[in-house]
């Protein structure tokens, strides 16, 4: 088998794969179609310098869209409050899912209103 040095293909795939190509926030499934497969990447559940950051059990699966939908999320932590140390990888995804939410709602809205 040939050695792929993308995401979806290469370096990410085994942990894609563990969480059986499901968007960790909103549940697209990219096992449903090739369209969403295309739209499958890797989330880190903790910041660039933490030590656990590049840990597999801190590394889920996520649509491009969730991945980026918070993209301040590590910056604005302090601020918002949230401690990331010592968490489980669920109870990362589940303090994140609210702004990654958050985004994803004022996209619908203007999607509604607009398109």
């Amino acid at each position: 088998m040939a050695k792929f040095t993308d995401a979806l293909r290469g370096y990410a795939f085994e942990i894609m794969k563990r969480e059986q190509f499901v968007c960790c926030y909103c549940g697209l499934d990219g096992k449903e179609c090739f369209q969403n497969w295309l739209q499958m990447t890797w989330e880190h559940l903790l910041p660039k310098g933490h030590p656990n950051r590049d840990d597999p059990r801190f590394i889920t699966c996520a649509c491009n869209f969730c991945n980026v939908a918070d993209n301040r999320y590590f910056d604005q932590t302090q601020k918002r409050g949230i401690e990331l140390d010592g968490l489980t990888p669920a109870e990362l995804i589940g303090l994140r899912k609210e702004f990654v939410y958050r985004t994803r709602n004022a996209y619908h809205e203007f999607w509604l209103e607009q398109v």
